[in-house]
Protein backbone atom coordinates (compact mmCIF):
# COMPACT_ATOMS: atom_id res chain seq x y z
CA UNK A 1 0.00 0.00 0.00
CA UNK A 2 1.34 3.46 -1.11
CA UNK A 3 1.14 6.27 1.65
CA UNK A 4 -1.34 8.35 -0.51
CA UNK A 5 -3.42 5.10 0.16
CA UNK A 6 -2.68 4.67 3.65
CA UNK A 7 -3.63 9.01 4.22
CA UNK A 8 -6.77 8.14 2.93
CA UNK A 9 -7.28 5.29 4.82
CA UNK A 10 -8.60 6.36 8.21
CA UNK A 11 -8.98 4.48 11.50
CA UNK A 12 -12.48 4.98 13.16
CA UNK A 13 -10.00 6.20 16.19
CA UNK A 14 -8.25 8.95 14.24
CA UNK A 15 -11.73 9.73 13.15
CA UNK A 16 -14.32 10.11 16.09
CA UNK A 17 -11.28 12.08 17.92
CA UNK A 18 -12.10 14.55 15.60
CA UNK A 19 -15.37 15.09 13.93
CA UNK A 20 -18.86 13.32 15.41
CA UNK A 21 -20.24 12.11 12.35
CA UNK A 22 -23.78 12.34 11.26
CA UNK A 23 -25.17 9.42 9.58
CA UNK A 24 -25.17 10.65 6.02
CA UNK A 25 -21.62 11.43 6.71
CA UNK A 26 -20.44 7.98 7.72
CA UNK A 27 -22.21 6.29 4.94
CA UNK A 28 -20.46 8.25 2.81
CA UNK A 29 -16.94 7.78 4.45
CA UNK A 30 -17.74 4.48 3.26
CA UNK A 31 -18.63 4.90 -0.10
CA UNK A 32 -15.32 6.97 -0.54
CA UNK A 33 -13.47 3.58 0.95
CA UNK A 34 -11.75 6.21 3.84
CA UNK A 35 -13.41 3.55 6.57
CA UNK A 36 -13.75 -0.57 6.41
CA UNK A 37 -16.70 -2.37 7.82
CA UNK A 38 -15.20 -2.78 10.76
CA UNK A 39 -14.29 1.35 11.29
CA UNK A 40 -17.83 1.82 10.45
CA UNK A 41 -19.58 -0.16 12.81
CA UNK A 42 -17.40 1.52 15.78
CA UNK A 43 -18.40 4.45 14.31
CA UNK A 44 -21.95 4.00 14.58
CA UNK A 45 -21.62 2.58 18.13
CA UNK A 46 -19.96 5.68 18.98
CA UNK A 47 -23.06 7.88 16.86
CA UNK A 48 -25.43 5.36 18.93
CA UNK A 49 -24.08 5.99 22.28
CA UNK A 50 -24.04 9.83 21.49
CA UNK A 51 -27.74 10.00 20.88
CA UNK A 52 -26.86 11.04 17.06
CA UNK A 53 -29.09 9.20 15.42
CA UNK A 54 -32.58 7.68 15.57
CA UNK A 55 -32.59 5.88 12.73
CA UNK A 56 -32.98 2.34 12.73
CA UNK A 57 -30.63 1.28 10.40
CA UNK A 58 -27.54 3.21 12.52
CA UNK A 59 -29.16 1.28 15.07
CA UNK A 60 -28.52 -2.07 13.11
CA UNK A 61 -25.32 -1.14 11.92
CA UNK A 62 -23.78 -0.29 15.33
CA UNK A 63 -25.01 -3.49 16.50
CA UNK A 64 -23.27 -6.04 14.54
CA UNK A 65 -21.28 -8.67 15.10
CA UNK A 66 -17.88 -9.46 13.59
CA UNK A 67 -19.64 -12.45 11.51
CA UNK A 68 -22.33 -9.67 10.14
CA UNK A 69 -19.91 -7.18 8.59
CA UNK A 70 -21.30 -8.34 5.27
CA UNK A 71 -24.70 -6.53 5.99
CA UNK A 72 -22.99 -3.49 6.21
CA UNK A 73 -23.53 -1.93 2.89
CA UNK A 74 -27.34 -2.95 2.70
CA UNK A 75 -27.58 -0.48 6.06
CA UNK A 76 -25.32 2.39 4.56
CA UNK A 77 -28.09 2.01 2.05
CA UNK A 78 -30.63 2.22 3.98
CA UNK A 79 -29.04 5.22 6.11
CA UNK A 80 -28.36 7.14 2.74
CA UNK A 81 -31.80 6.63 1.77
CA UNK A 82 -33.29 8.08 4.98
CA UNK A 83 -31.06 11.03 4.70
CA UNK A 84 -31.13 11.99 1.09
CA UNK A 85 -33.17 15.38 2.15
CA UNK A 86 -30.64 16.86 4.49
CA UNK A 87 -28.80 19.76 3.14
CA UNK A 88 -25.39 19.01 4.81
CA UNK A 89 -23.03 18.07 1.88
CA UNK A 90 -21.62 14.58 3.62
CA UNK A 91 -18.41 14.90 1.55
CA UNK A 92 -17.26 17.63 2.97
CA UNK A 93 -15.87 16.38 6.60
CA UNK A 94 -14.28 13.72 4.54
CA UNK A 95 -12.55 16.38 2.75
CA UNK A 96 -11.15 17.79 5.83
CA UNK A 97 -10.14 14.22 7.58
CA UNK A 98 -8.43 12.94 4.58
CA UNK A 99 -6.36 16.42 4.70
CA UNK A 100 -5.91 16.09 8.13
CA UNK A 101 -4.45 12.66 8.36
CA UNK A 102 -1.96 13.94 5.27
CA UNK A 103 -0.93 16.87 7.13
CA UNK A 104 -0.14 14.68 10.02
CA UNK A 105 1.91 12.27 8.06
CA UNK A 106 3.34 15.19 6.09
CA UNK A 107 7.24 14.80 7.58
CA UNK A 108 6.74 10.78 6.70
CA UNK A 109 5.46 11.26 3.14
CA UNK A 110 7.42 11.37 0.09
CA UNK A 111 5.48 14.05 -1.00
CA UNK A 112 2.82 15.65 0.69
CA UNK A 113 2.06 17.99 -1.54
CA UNK A 114 1.06 15.72 -4.24
CA UNK A 115 -0.66 14.01 -1.95
CA UNK A 116 -2.94 17.46 -2.47
CA UNK A 117 -2.83 17.43 -5.61
CA UNK A 118 -4.90 14.14 -5.81
CA UNK A 119 -6.92 14.65 -3.00
CA UNK A 120 -8.02 18.19 -4.83
CA UNK A 121 -8.64 16.02 -7.91
CA UNK A 122 -10.33 12.74 -6.53
CA UNK A 123 -13.04 15.11 -4.60
CA UNK A 124 -14.02 17.32 -7.80
CA UNK A 125 -11.58 20.33 -7.12
CA UNK A 126 -13.30 21.97 -3.94
CA UNK A 127 -12.77 26.08 -4.03
CA UNK A 128 -12.04 25.98 0.10
CA UNK A 129 -8.99 23.73 -0.79
CA UNK A 130 -7.41 26.55 -3.57
CA UNK A 131 -5.23 28.68 -1.17
CA UNK A 132 -3.22 25.21 -0.50
CA UNK A 133 -3.15 23.28 -3.61
CA UNK A 134 0.41 23.74 -4.90
CA UNK A 135 0.03 23.83 -8.19
CA UNK A 136 -2.21 27.00 -8.18
CA UNK A 137 -1.60 30.47 -7.80
CA UNK A 138 -1.15 31.64 -4.45
CA UNK A 139 -4.58 33.97 -2.60
CA UNK A 140 -3.71 37.50 -4.35
CA UNK A 141 -1.20 39.36 -1.70
CA UNK A 142 0.25 36.54 -0.07
CA UNK A 143 3.42 34.56 -0.31
CA UNK A 144 3.24 31.48 -2.44
CA UNK A 145 6.46 29.49 -0.39
CA UNK A 146 6.14 26.16 0.40
CA UNK A 147 5.63 27.48 3.73
CA UNK A 148 3.41 29.81 3.38
CA UNK A 149 1.03 27.30 1.75
CA UNK A 150 1.59 24.68 4.54
CA UNK A 151 0.52 27.97 6.84
CA UNK A 152 -2.90 28.51 4.57
CA UNK A 153 -3.68 24.62 5.02
CA UNK A 154 -2.94 24.10 8.83
CA UNK A 155 -5.70 27.32 8.73
CA UNK A 156 -8.20 25.65 7.02
CA UNK A 157 -7.49 22.26 9.12
CA UNK A 158 -7.57 24.69 12.44
CA UNK A 159 -11.38 26.47 10.87
CA UNK A 160 -12.61 23.14 9.84
CA UNK A 161 -11.86 21.34 13.61
CA UNK A 162 -13.13 24.37 15.19
CA UNK A 163 -16.78 23.51 12.55
CA UNK A 164 -16.81 20.37 13.80
CA UNK A 165 -16.49 20.21 17.15
CA UNK A 166 -18.74 22.87 17.75
CA UNK A 167 -21.62 21.97 15.34
CA UNK A 168 -24.74 20.60 17.06
CA UNK A 169 -25.50 16.48 16.74
CA UNK A 170 -29.06 16.35 15.22
CA UNK A 171 -30.54 13.54 16.17
CA UNK A 172 -32.15 11.30 13.27
CA UNK A 173 -30.22 12.80 10.59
Amino acid sequence: MNSEEDARHLTADFVANRVQLLPAELARGYRLGCVDDRAVVKLAEDALKRGASELPAMEQLALLLADELDRVPTLLTEIEAATSRTNVDPTRVWLFLVLARIYERRGISTDPMAEIEAVYADFGYPDEMEGFVPFLPAPEGEPSSREATEERWRAYLDRRADEYSTRPVRSGS
